[in-house]
């Protein structure tokens, strides 16, 4: 299993069994929750380009927020690779009119599943099992209902809390973190979700932030590629 960061925030190419699975790629220059007024985030670093990544087998999309869900990004992919994802993001991206094929987690051709989490809007957690290990993808950090077990966890160590009228603790921070990779007895936990942006909007006013890093996190940077193997 091969797990490579694309850019600062949550966008991955994971390469399992074969299968290069591309995940909440983000590439454009902002995203907007709602409305530019509401809440308007900026990458600053330089991002990937569509026109020379690796064209993946699938999509995966996480969340419906567009940080994970990028119209502007996913346009410019060809219409034939399949989205995967839950039912309320393929019907959001069915709007589009552009992709020929989206399917439900059920239907991808390796074993990926949604774990039950006590906040089950924000805080979604997937379970993907392949030849070579098992990884628990959950970039706003999760706190599990069911037991189950991985190899790998993917999370935040940002912790990002806004008023509780507008959602609360949105990432959970390096402690649930930590205890997520405990829960399921991982051996490794990789950060993700946690770049810093520039943001504008109401949400940016209210929001309290705090990055905490831990020396047995892995931290990568946008290119690099972490490896794990059961054998």
């Amino acid at each position: 299993m091969q797990l490579t960061k694309l850019n600062a925030d949550s966008s991955w190419m994971f390469h399992f069994d074969g299968l290069h699975i591309l995940v909440d790629p983000w590439f454009s220059e902002a995203q907007v929750d709602f409305h530019p007024w509401f809440s308007r985030q900026f990458h600053l670093d330089e991002q990937p380009r569509v026109a020379v990544l690796q064209k993946p087998d699938f999509i995966f999309i996480s969340h419906r927020y567009t940080d994970h869900c990028s119209r502007e990004t996913l346009l410019q992919f060809s219409t034939d690779i399949t989205i995967i994802a839950i039912p309320s993001v393929l019907k959001k991206i069915s709007k589009w009119g552009h992709f020929q094929k989206l399917i439900p987690l059920s239907e991808a051709p390796f074993d990926m599943q949604l774990v039950a989490t006590r906040q089950n809007l924000v805080h979604k957690a997937y379970l993907i099992s392949s030849s070579t290990g098992k990884l628990l993808y959950a970039p706003h950090g999760a706190q599990l209902k069911q037991e189950c077990t991985a190899d790998i966890v993917i999370a935040s160590t940002l912790r990002y809390e806004l008023p509780f009228f507008l959602g609360g603790a949105i990432n959970l921070g390096l402690n649930a973190a930590m205890d997520l990779k405990e829960d399921v007895r991982a051996q490794h936990l990789l950060c993700t979700h946690a770049e810093n942006k520039r943001a504008e909007g109401l949400v940016s006013v209210l929001a309290k932030k705090k990055f905490q890093k831990e020396d047995s996190v892995t931290y990568l940077n946008p290119g690099e590629t972490f490896v794990f193997d059961l054998s």
